[in-house]
């Protein structure tokens, strides 16, 4: 198993807040994922029929589940021409790649949870059902409002969120960052905020079929290779990070070039939000153009299975920056802002 490199991948900063004081740096590594418990009252999905007297009254927070999700064109984001669409896509790629998953048999155990249907103001896609509170790598929510008052009130819905747990809220918008902060400072909950660049590939049918060093072959990962991979992200570390990894592996696609041996030298992953994720080249397999090769690859298979062609990537990582826009990747205007709520409890994670 290969050793967790020291200092070979720019790692994004991030800022702790929380009640009483803001900006102090948190040198220790977010978490990713999560789940959260349902409204209570407002489930759309088969649950117990409210009490016969009184009847309970409804929140405002609505969850469409049973592998059902609103249709791109219903939430505002056209899936007609989407995977060439950047202008349709800009405002909640994540949103859209988890609706697309929900909407073609739902391999993540998805939910979209909404304020109001089917005229909505915001919506959270998330995994459903519960988990562990100190999973925050399962409880891992994209975040799309249009109006920010409306997520605001989604957030603070009695029974949508479980603030006493460890998880994550994350998208483009900057109320993302900032609803859960005032949030927060009113519930004496912590904050660690972690900033990323989104790219995404305009029309990746324009990019040339890369072509394979003949040291190397294509390939695909299985859970044999989680502690791998678990092993080399600096996220890693944990039951949690590993659980998760393997269920991205058998429930999404993956893709990774072989040594001839059978040995992986070079990843990427597919995430429940359609993103690719978790790429990662061997440290003495870099400089051969492998990453260069995958993310083509990669690109070009989301456009044949109509998804979206983007991702994540960390502020500080020049070179991978530097290798989407090679490729004709555009990054997406602000930051995609990661807001791990309750760091300290992710933190102690088995």
């Amino acid at each position: 198993m290969a050793a967790r490199p020291a200092s070979s991948r720019p790692i994004p900063s991030r800022v702790r807040t929380g009640p009483g004081r803001a900006g102090a740096t948190a040198p220790s590594p977010p978490a990713r994922p999560s789940a959260w418990p349902r409204p209570h009252s407002a489930t759309w999905q088969q649950a117990p029929p409210p009490p016969p007297s009184p009847p309970a009254p409804r929140s405002r927070a609505a969850i469409l589940g049973e592998g059902k999700a609103p249709r791109p064109s219903e939430a505002a984001l056209p899936e007609g021409g989407a995977p060439t669409a950047a202008p349709a896509l800009t405002p909640a790629p994540q949103v859209y790649g988890a609706v697309l998953n929900i909407n073609r048999g739902n391999p993540g155990d998805f939910e979209v949870a909404v304020d109001a249907w089917p005229d909505f103001g915001a919506v959270l896609a998330r995994r459903s059902g519960e988990a562990p509170v100190d999973d925050s790598y399962w409880n891992l929510q994209a975040a799309f409002y249009r109006d920010v008052g409306a997520y605001r009130a989604l957030l603070e819905t009695p029974g949508c969120l479980r603030w006493d747990a460890a998880f994550h809220i994350f998208g483009l918008q900057d109320g993302v960052a900032t609803v859960s902060q005032d949030i927060a400072a009113a519930k004496g909950v912590e904050l660690e905020v972690t900033e990323y660049y989104t790219y995404l590939h305009p029309d990746p049918s324009t990019l040339p079929e890369p072509q394979l060093d003949p040291d190397v072959r294509l390939g695909t990962l299985s859970r044999a290779h989680v502690e791998l991979l678990d092993s080399t992200w600096a996220y890693g570390g944990n039951a949690w990070s590993r659980r998760y990894l393997g269920e991205l592996l058998e429930r999404f696609p993956s893709l990774c070039l072989l040594s001839r041996a059978g040995e992986p030298l070079c990843w990427v992953l597919t995430d429940g939000f359609a993103a690719g994720a978790h790429g990662f080249t061997l440290p003495s397999q870099r400089r051969r153009g492998l990453m260069r090769v995958l993310t083509a690859l990669a690109a070009r298979r989301a456009l044949a299975r109509g998804f979206p062609a983007y991702g994540h990537t960390a502020t500080g990582n020049g070179a991978m920056q530097r290798l989407q826009e090679a490729l004709g990747h555009r990054r997406l205007p602000g930051l995609c802002r990661f807001v791990l709520h309750n760091p300290a409890l992710a933190r102690a994670a088995p």
